[in-house]
């Protein structure tokens, strides 16, 4: 140590100099590895796998992401049971810890890094060549350890809805017991509401901090001078108003489903999990009723195939999924022949597709912060930055202020107690860019990213993201070929309906106003005016939805491409017990049996379906 501060400078210490800055570095590299250590994760059982084979397993689980992990978890309860999980990523990397770095994980070797197209050239026509950038997780926690940690279960009438449409088990009532379950809420007040709340749970969960940020005082008083509630819970029975949400964070760091529910189970003798293994297909017996086996690439390289007893799990997401099932023949009748793909079972397979459109707008408003001797270097402000995060897992790379404020609002009847639009926000403060990055990962244009830059020079900017929470368009994901390896092609079907691009239009408006509050008067707010193509007569609404069309986004949501329903739904890929019609033992447990999206991020829905799910298993294996 002594050797490696001596060689920095030329300046040579006594003693006691070295002695404080090698007690400074040490302390700094022994709490980064708290960060991540990378003894945390379930440890991996392909190197032995691959050296011994498999033997049969009663529940093969595919995807270790949300509803995989929650899986795992709950069937190795059963100490006769043996379960195998098997996950095409590895451990997360440490910027899946810090709350704030999360944007660094998309493009990366964690990311499956897939693109949809538009049709009709009807949305995303700001994104590049490849179209619409949707990143997913490839990981143990999948976009759980990815996305924004947002904790957020929709409505009732969102799961009420479900079971109208022959979901029997699905209504509010039913799934709200399996939210509460895997809960563990960290704010007194709201736990303190026991219909809607629980601790002890394996998920912890915390309201959004920072509530001293000058910026989410202001707006916070806007909203409410703009006629909306100010909202505590988001997950009680008030849907419409803003506050501060409740994320998945625990101790500043993300706790990811992995997290929660694999760590603290990894050392399970009837658990195996195997990383860096992608499953390939679904074998059936000879009379294409009955799964007998998972074949995988392990490495991407290495054949093996897991012999299954019970049951086959597919909770590889709403995209690999709905691959996986048709590489194993089970999908269109039509699209698998053209692949020469043997047919199993003709179901619509990824047919009915749903995702969240968001689109930002961008705000120039006046810096409030009071000027300090690291604004004119960012460097410095970077290692304050980090320095407190490794410390105490606090400042602003666990939280940055307005992040943590969230609204929904319902712009076509505002007596309705159910939201259509939903808010996000970021505060990109003066010189720090954090807003042509964030478009720049979104893969929009360059002169875009360039705009919002020069602008973010000058002065802070605030990005608006107006969600639509419940799009009348639907998607698809069919195979591009029969190959494993090749990526599906995802059409996103963005604002095929008109309905979706009035209620964002709308969406916008609201923002205006709230904008336009003498409470925020103050911040002299005004609007970023992009030079998009076809789009002219700034804020009018032909303005607005040209703009739409080409900012709108994916909010990483996508649902229902393996959708339930009961036998008579033309629809329907599983029962209303998450068993794929026609076939025994398979079941698809993730975000593709959505019937329909639900208002808000899905993260959360995704963890109560794979609790509820686990019940029903141990119900149908005699538990």
């Amino acid at each position: 140590m002594e050797a490696l501060l001596n060689s920095q400078c030329s300046g040579q210490s006594v003693g006691p100099a070295n002695q404080l800055f090698g007690l400074l570095v040490q302390t700094i590299l022994a709490a980064q590895c708290t960060i991540s250590p990378p003894d945390m994760w379930p440890k991996d059982y392909g190197p032995t796998a691959l050296a011994r084979g498999l033997d049969e397993y009663d529940f093969v689980i595919v995807g270790a992401g949300s509803a995989g992990s929650v899986l795992a978890n709950r069937l190795s309860e059963n100490p006769d049971w043996k379960v195998l999980l098997l996950e095409a990523g590895g451990d997360p990397p440490m910027e899946s810890e810090i709350p704030v770095m999360l944007g660094f994980l998309q493009n990366s070797p964690v990311d499956w890094v897939y693109h949809a197209t538009s049709r009709n050239d009807r949305a995303c026509r700001a994104s590049g060549a490849k179209g619409c950038f949707w990143p997913r997780g490839k990981m143990l926690g999948g976009c759980g350890a990815s996305n924004a940690m947002v904790y957020m279960r929709g409505n009732a009438r969102d799961y009420d809805s479900w079971e109208a449409r022959g979901n029997s088990g699905w209504g509010w009532s039913s799934v709200l017991p399996y939210f509460i379950k895997s809960e563990d809420n960290q704010d007194a007040r709201i736990a303190s509401d026991s219909r809607f709340h629980g601790v002890g749970g394996y998920l912890t969960v915390a309201t959004a901090s920072d509530r001293t940020d000058a910026v989410l005082r202001l707006m916070t008083e806007a909203v409410q001078e703009a006629g909306y509630q100010r909202l505590e819970d988001f997950n009680a029975d008030t849907h419409i108003g803003f506050g501060l949400m409740q994320r998945t964070i625990r101790n500043g760091t993300r706790c990811s489903p992995a997290k929660a529910f694999l760590v603290p189970v990894k050392d399970r003798p009837n658990l195996h999990v195997i990383k860096h293994a992608q499953a390939t297909r679904i074998v059936f017996d000879d009379s294409r009723r009955s799964v007998v086996s998972v074949e995988m690439l392990i490495n991407g390289s290495d054949h093996l195939s897991v012999p299954v007893r019970r049951e086959a799990i597919l909770s590889a997401g709403a995209i690999n999924t709905p691959q996986l099932l048709l590489l194993s023949g089970v999908g269109p009748k039509d699209d698998l022949q053209a692949l020469n793909i043997p047919l199993v079972a003709d179901l619509p397979v990824g047919r009915r597709m749903q995702d969240h459109l968001t689109v930002p707008i961008f705000y120039r408003i006046r810096p409030l912060q009071t000027a300090t001797t690291n604004d004119d270097d960012p460097h410095l402000e970077m290692m304050t930055d980090a320095f407190e995060y490794l410390m105490r897992h606090s400042g602003p790379l666990a939280s940055r202020g307005i992040d943590g404020f969230v609204g929904f609002v319902n712009t076509a009847n505002t007596s309705e107690p159910y939201p259509n639009v939903q808010y996000h926000y970021v505060h990109s403060r003066r010189r720090t860019g954090l807003a042509s990055s964030l478009v720049r990962g979104m893969e929009l244009r360059e002169s875009i990213a360039e705009v919002l830059e020069r602008a973010n020079a000058e002065t802070d900017l605030l990005v608006i993201f107006a969600v639509l929470l419940n799009p009348k368009s639907w998607g698809s994901i069919r195979l591009r070929t029969a190959q494993a390896l090749d990526k599906p092609t995802i059409d996103a079907g963005y604002l095929e309906h008109p309905d979706d691009v009035k209620q964002l239009i709308g969406g916008i408006r609201v923002q205006e106003r709230i904008m336009g509050t003498y409470t925020l008067s103050t911040l002299v707010p005004e609007l970023v005016k992009l030079d998009l193509p076809g789009c002219s007569t700034f804020d009018t609404d032909r303005y607005w939805e040209c703009y739409v069309r080409e900012l709108g986004v994916t909010l990483y949501h996508p649902v229902g491409t393996a959708r339930m329903g009961p036998k008579d739904d033309p629809d329907a890929i599983v029962d209303p017990r998450l068993r794929v019609h026609g076939i025994r033992g398979l079941r698809v447990i993730d975000a593709s049996v959505m019937p329909e999206i639900v208002s808000g991020n899905t993260n959360a829905p995704v963890i109560m379906i794979a609790e509820k799910a686990s019940d029903m298993l141990k119900e149908d294996h005699g538990l």
